[in-house]
């Protein structure tokens, strides 16, 4: 054999071992493909509700609720962006100066709650999305934001806005989000994502609901995330079967458990995704977790303290005094011990750190010992914050 060819062989087989993982962001459960899988009867449901805007008209309001990791947000964004290309908006009719005198433009945005908590950010996230020029955040009012926002919306042209995770701790409640909406132009739609149901007993909301994933669409989730981010026969189909049966619809789940178990298999330099590997990514991921997106969506402050708590092991974990003193001596936090201390345990109450009953440690006079553990695939966690910064 000749040495030119040789050395092309080398090069197409990429050295003495494969790479496993080709594309870890992939199987991110964090990440939402163009085209959600399992979810066809979903989509025809949310785009019945929204079939007035291709006649011109403007839908009702309507709220879509599921559980965690139903793929709610994944139907969401993905629709949005496919109806923002299709759906004439202020900004291709601008472009293309086609629009007719009386025919109204609609445009779609979306917007999630987990970075818009408060009045002032849901407008801006609002008039930020639907507008082509960056909106200042500094400097301007709520009231400056209002105006703005109304002579964005009017009439002639009008907006369906998505609000993503309301009702979720320090987010908006779903029928806030659509007050307030309203109250800036009787010109918006607006569309709330999240995973309890709404009341209206008045009617005026309209209602989709959504189910977890059956076992084989939870499956073919799997193995298309897998094609993209994994080496060919990283993954054998009786270990995605396993993962799909432990996961009971629930996505986010078994992506989290088959991003952990990658990341395992590569530290360990193996060829293949073994049983073991599956079953210590499907053993981080807690029964009832915090959702990853709720995490990386913390503010900086609250995401330090995190990253540092994941780090540590055995007695600085055994109480929060203990966890909280650890955290203080790192240097890449820069907290007080106090603000370490409260922000663990807003962290508890978010239902993002957990605290267990813990052996021989104490909180303090008249506190039962507890124990803080993370409420998430620590595994996950740690791929994307590195990632993320």
């Amino acid at each position: 054999m000749r040495l030119e060819d040789r050395i092309t062989r080398r090069r197409q087989r990429g050295g003495t071992r494969r790479r496993l993982v080709r594309d870890l962001s992939a199987l991110a459960p964090t990440t939402h493909p163009d085209e959600p899988t399992g979810r066809g009867p979903t989509l025809e449901r949310i785009l019945d509700h929204l079939d007035p805007v291709f006649d011109g008209d403007l839908p009702s309001n309507a709220h879509i609720d599921g559980p965690k990791g139903a793929g709610k947000s994944a139907v969401v964004t993905s629709l949005f962006e496919h109806l923002s290309r299709a759906v004439p908006s202020q900004q291709s009719v601008i472009h293309t100066t086609t629009r007719t005198s009386g025919s109204p433009t609609t445009s779609f945005a979306y917007v999630d709650a987990r970075d818009a908590s408060t009045e002032f950010a849901l407008l801006h996230s609002t008039l930020d999305a639907l507008s082509d020029e960056s909106i200042p955040s500094q400097g301007v009012g709520i009231e400056a934001l209002r105006d703005k926002l109304g002579r964005r919306v009017t009439y002639d042209e009008r907006a369906i806005v998505a609000v993503d995770h309301v009702g979720e701790p320090e987010t908006y409640a779903a029928t806030a989000a659509i007050e307030t909406l309203e109250a800036v132009s009787p010109h918006f739609s607006v569309l709330t994502v999240g995973r309890t149901a709404l009341e209206d007993d008045a009617g005026r909301i309209g209602s989709v609901s959504v189910p977890r994933y059956e076992r084989h669409s939870l499956v073919d989730i799997l193995v298309a995330r897998a094609s993209d981010g994994l080496a060919r026969n990283a993954l054998t189909h009786d270990a995605t079967s396993d993962v799909a049966a432990w996961a009971d619809g629930d996505a986010h789940d078994a992506l989290s458990a088959l991003y952990g178990a990658a990341t395992l298999a590569a530290t360990d330099g193996a060829d293949t995704i073994t049983a073991e590997h599956i079953d210590a990514g499907i053993d981080a991921v807690p029964e009832d977790g915090c959702s990853l997106g709720r995490v990386l969506a913390l503010p900086d402050s609250r995401r330090r303290v995190l990253r540092a708590f994941v780090a540590l092991d055995g007695a600085d974990t055994a109480s929060v005094s203990a966890a909280t003193e650890a955290i203080a001596s790192n240097p890449d936090v820069s907290l007080s011990a106090a603000t370490i201390r409260r922000v663990l345990y807003e962290l508890s109450d978010l239902g993002i750190v957990r605290r267990v009953s813990g052996r021989d440690s104490s909180d303090g006079p008249g506190r039962p010992a507890t124990r803080p553990i993370p409420n998430f695939s620590t595994l996950v966690f740690r791929g994307l914050d590195d990632t993320d910064r």
